[in-house]
């Protein structure tokens, strides 16, 4: 198991991200990708929430990706420019369940009169359908393909079209890190999931939330979050070589620091539980019947 005291360096830290908050509510990424950011913004969802509009060749169907939570406002502006590319919506597909990302689908597959589609059968509706890892979508001459990205929670997918870009969900977010989102989030899986994007080659990267990650940036954002997770499990055993056991709430204020915002206490903790179950399955620590953690 690889780890490493050195704290990782983000290489989006100088590549001049816009603001938090500033990015506008509709942006072409490219003739046929749109996205269009959900009024949620918070601690947790960043900006808001990232749905993506594809569109095929021609421009007279599109598949929308993570409608996101309800809103009249986001379905106005998602509508507006199906209308303008005079494009009819055939199919919603998601990237997991979480409700920032899928709240709204079913309303939406109702008023657009399409499927939903996901990897939990739970989600699929109308005239949607289980998907899976290495599935093959043709959305007219356009290709898209499922990539099975579990870690951040069991059921998550991204989707790479062949144009060059991965929507990527949570798997990777525009600013920061992504949560494991403990008990369902997963960190050996979600270490997997990164290797297995890296492999995939350089591309542009469309995360649920933030800015999209540009083709230059890509690979070294990747090798940053692989980084990111070696750094914490360090963390984690740096801490309790003291020969102290921990619970995890003192484990979590100890690796965030006085600085993280109670806002994200809760997703930070889920993350460390991660970490942690990582390390007491590969016998680097060990729990106690008090819940409280130390090295082996």
């Amino acid at each position: 198991m690889t780890m490493t005291d050195s704290v990782p360096e983000d290489p989006r830290t100088d590549a001049g991200l816009p603001a938090l908050g500033s990015l506008d509510t509709i942006t072409y990424l490219s003739d046929e990708l749109v996205r269009v950011i959900a009024p949620n913004p918070s601690p947790n969802t960043l900006d808001g929430t990232n749905t993506y509009i594809v569109f095929d060749s021609a421009g007279g169907s599109a598949l929308i990706i993570d409608p996101g939570p309800v809103s009249d406002t986001h379905f106005e502006n998602v509508k507006s420019v199906l209308d303008q590319a005079k494009s009819e919506a055939i199919g919603i597909f998601l990237t997991h369940h979480h409700l920032d990302h899928s709240e709204t689908a079913t309303l939406w597959s109702q008023n657009l009169g399409v499927g939903v589609s996901a990897f939990l059968g739970r989600l699929v509706f109308g005239a949607g359908r289980v998907l899976r890892d290495d599935d093959v979508f043709e959305l007219g001459k356009k290709v898209i393909k499922v990539v099975g990205t579990p870690g951040h929670v069991n059921d998550h997918l991204a989707f790479q079209t062949d144009s060059g870009h991965l929507v990527a969900g949570d798997h990777m977010l525009g600013r920061s890190t992504s949560v494991i989102a403990y008990p369902d989030g997963d960190l050996e899986k979600y270490m997997s999931s990164l290797i297995k994007v890296r492999n995939l080659g350089s591309q542009i990267i469309l995360p649920g939330h933030g800015p999209e990650i540009s083709k230059e940036l890509s690979s070294g954002v990747i090798e940053y979050y692989i980084a990111h997770r070696h750094y914490r499990l360090a963390q984690i055993v740096s801490i309790l070589d003291d020969d102290v056991p921990l619970h995890v709430d003192d484990l979590t204020r100890k690796i965030y620091g006085p600085a993280l915002p109670e806002s994200l206490f809760g997703p930070a903790k889920q993350s460390t539980r991660a970490s942690l179950t990582y390390l007491v399955q590969r016998e680097v620590i060990e729990v106690d019947e008090d819940e409280r953690y130390g090295l082996i």
